[in-house]
């Protein structure tokens, strides 16, 4: 130290804000004539900071762009990491949030492939990629607490999905590398100092026999923005401002399973600016739906169905000629720029044909701003596609909704009062609310419970906890995925270069 000519005393870094006496490495090599590679050694031997690395997400695609002031959770994952008291949702209690499925692709105590940054300097310009074996000792949805093997206490969180996470047995080289994939530990460790390539081999030999990543999940993860749709596919999508109507909609961006879509004037008969529904109208609109959104349908869903839609004659004509197809059990000519299905949940004959006209259930409305209530609602017609009514809330029959059996937003009778949610009761109700008092003033049935989404098994149920981080679509202004929390249980981003916006509170 005494031989340093430059040295400032400041925060670790941006996530470590203790001062600390920095010197610049340049000066103890050049007065010490030491050779880069103990300088490193010694840095990494006397790490200041017990604190793990969080490494940045490296995206698989080079054609994206960092996304700036996005939410990191490098904040709260540092919190968890030293005083526990921080919880996430577990990634495989998701339904599949990707166009691949990476639930139960890692656990505890799995051994895994990563980029070993401590050489970059060393080879200077020329791209090396050079790895290193990490275990997992600790998860946070897609993050992981990786341990280099054979360190101390190099740790470092990294997002599997990130560019730099491998399979044991990945060796294919990165593009714009040099050379092959070399395996070589961090400086930290003695052995490897002492005996290269005894410690290599020994490390190597146990990494076969030790419990890894899926066999497919390189795989996968070149897959993850592999899609059937394109920009410029049209569909049908349900008005966010009064949901009786829909209209012609083209995708206008795709970012995994979102969709950015945009009605158009083309496609539409009426001046959009007439319209209420800006978002999915304006010029620079931001409207995103989940690929099995409830806000969009195939093309001719709604002739099909009889629902009304605004559109131009010339597509009128050819959705009319696909349901005459359909009708007459014959194949519909569809254009190529036509959606011809969304995935739904499949539901059984025998129990589709339960369903029935003037049933009574309790709907959650994709289109209510709050979402904090369910309200009674009635099937208004059963519709010729496979799996879809239309129904409405008690006491507003004309704001009609087409929607899926098995979206998740359909619940039986008496679900409000078990898990102690608010129901919407009935304008025409007097008193106190009571489902059996009500079918029988209504002489109307229940929706039978086998029409409804199932309950999640107990052990899946039980790992959403109380207080647990996720990040979460905002229903009402769907251009935003937040960081969250869990509030209370009442049954049941950066992977696509979405930005993950910042919560309004601290």
């Amino acid at each position: 130290m005494r031989f340093s000519q430059m040295a400032v005393i400041g925060p670790l870094d941006e996530h470590d804000k203790r001062p600390t006496l920095m010197i610049r490495l340049a000066d103890i090599q050049e007065k010490l004539f030491l050779a880069e590679s103990h300088v490193r050694l010694y840095e990494a031997c006397s790490k200041i900071s017990s604190m793990s690395n969080f490494n940045p997400f490296v995206s698989l695609s080079d054609k994206r762009h960092p996304i700036h002031d996005s939410f990191s959770w490098c904040k709260l994952i540092h919190q968890r990491e030293q005083k526990g008291d921080v919880s996430f949702v577990p990634l495989n209690v998701f339904a599949v949030p990707f166009k691949q499925d990476f639930r139960n692709s890692i656990d505890l105590g799995y051994w895994f492939l990563t980029r070993n940054h401590e050489y970059n300097s060393l080879y200077g310009y020329k791209r090396k990629d050079i790895r290193w074996i990490a275990e997992v000792e600790d998860m946070c949805g897609l993050y992981v607490l990786g341990k280099m093997i054979g360190t101390v206490g190099v740790r470092f969180w990294v997002n599997i999905l990130s560019r730099t996470v491998y399979s044991r047995d990945n060796m294919r080289l990165e593009p714009n590398m040099e050379g092959k994939v070399l395996i070589l530990p961090p400086y930290a460790v003695e052995e490897y100092v002492n005996d290269i390539p005894a410690f290599r081999t020994a490390i190597l030999e146990e990494a076969a026999n030790h419990p890894s990543f899926r066999a497919n999940f390189d795989q996968k993860k070149e897959k993850l923005e592999e899609t059937e749709f394109f920009v410029g596919q049209r569909m049908e999508l349900l008005d966010n401002a009064y949901s009786n109507q829909m209209h012609v909609a083209r995708i206008q961006q795709i970012k995994g399973r979102r969709w950015r879509v945009k009605i158009q004037q083309e496609d539409c008969p009426t001046d959009l600016d007439n319209m209420l529904n800006e978002s999915q109208t304006a010029k620079d609109g931001e409207f995103w739906v989940d690929e099995e959104s409830v806000f969009v349908f195939p093309v001719g869903f709604a002739a099909i169905n009889g629902y009304n839609i605004v559109a131009q004659d010339e597509y009128l004509k050819h959705t009319e000629k696909i349901r005459d197809a359909i009708k007459a059990q014959q194949r519909p000519a569809y254009d190529p720029e036509d959606i011809q299905e969304i995935r739904r949940e499949a539901i059984p004959v025998n129990h589709w044909s339960m369903i029935e006209e003037g049933q009574k259930f309790e709907f959650l409305d994709p289109l209510d701003a709050k979402q904090n209530e369910l309200t009674v609602a009635t099937v208004r017609k059963v519709c010729t596609t496979h799996g879809y009514i239309i129904v409405s809330a008690d006491g507003a029959e004309e704001e009609t909704v087409p929607i899926h059996l098995m979206s998740g937003f359909i619940f039986p009778v008496g679900y409000a009062e078990k898990y102690g949610m608010t129901l919407k009761k009935p304008s025409n109700f007097r008193g106190r609310f009571a489902w059996n008092k009500y079918l029988a003033q209504e002489a109307a049935v229940c929706i039978p419970e086998e029409l409804t989404k199932p309950m999640p098994i107990q052990d899946r149920l039980e790992q959403f906890e109380i207080g647990a981080y996720l990040e979460a679509a905002d229903m009402n202004d769907n251009r935003s995925i937040l960081p969250a929390r869990i509030a209370s249980i009442h049954g049941f981003s950066e992977i696509c270069n979405f930005k993950l916006q910042r919560p309004n509170v601290e």
